[in-house]
């Protein structure tokens, strides 16, 4: 996982995700890597990477892809200094049964997050998964598909029937609750600087601010939407229809 520096967004637009996309392939090509999945947030993104004992060491592959966004970034932006917070962050996965497990977890991401788009997120692999007509499958997506069936069409209803099963397990992630205390100060400074007591959110004419406040929350910290109800006391249901009226569409 690469995540924004200081949680901030670092691929604010559509051509940002699709820009680190095609640098991921072509870094994973020459590192002779697989790519198993992967999705990219607004402030971070989660790759299922197999690194090949012939080619580059995962280390160098995410250094190159880190580096080659970054300078993308910055001279697209205007600015200079590090992208990425620190070095990106690994967990090993070492069962066939956990590479399924993580592969779903990774594609969930935008569920998790109350995006309207769901599992159909454009910056997913999902997509590649299930749309191969649209999107390129990669050889070892392939594979993972033929571990369902070997016939095609039985494997994506099956692989679409996994992604539905809940899963409660947290595996590398942002890690929400090291990010609490400074969405805690966020939040205490924005109702400070807007003059308003908690519990004035609530009220219907507070809307427009509110909304400014779920989209400072998510931005900054990457919280999900649980997260910003949990925090700030705001209904769930409100939190997560403010973030569907944030997503832009592919």
């Amino acid at each position: 996982m690469l995540r924004g520096n200081e949680r901030r967004s670092v691929f604010p637009d559509e051509k940002d995700k699709n820009r680190f996309i095609e640098i991921m392939l072509q870094k994973k090509e020459a590192a002779a890597s697989r790519l198993f999945a992967f999705c990219v947030m607004d402030n971070h993104v989660h790759m299922v990477i197999q690194e090949s004992v012939h080619g580059q060491p995962l280390e160098t592959l995410m250094k190159r892809i880190g580096v080659t966004y970054a300078m993308y970034f910055n001279r697209k932006y205007k600015r200079v200094g590090h992208v990425f917070q620190d070095r990106f962050r690994s967990e090993i996965v070492a069962t066939e049964s956990y590479l399924f497990a993580v592969i779903r977890y990774v594609h969930m991401n935008p569920v998790k997050a109350g995006m309207i788009q769901g599992l159909d997120y454009a910056w997913s692999s999902y997509r590649w998964y299930v749309d191969k007509s649209n999107f390129p499958l990669l050889a070892e997506m392939e594979e993972i598909l033929k571990q369902f069936s070997r016939e095609r069409k039985i494997a994506l209803k099956k692989f679409t029937e996994f992604h539905q099963v809940e899963d409660n397990r947290t595996f590398l992630d942002l890690s929400e609750n090291d990010g609490d205390g400074n969405a805690e100060e966020i939040f205490e400074e924005f109702l400070l600087r807007n003059k308003l007591a908690k519990e004035d959110l609530n009220y219907r004419g507070n809307q427009a601010v509110l909304a400014e406040l779920v989209e400072e929350l998510v931005r900054k910290c990457g919280l999900s939407g649980r997260k910003v109800a949990e925090i700030t006391g705001i209904n769930r249901e409100k939190v997560r229809r403010i973030l569907v009226s944030k997503e832009p569409s592919p």
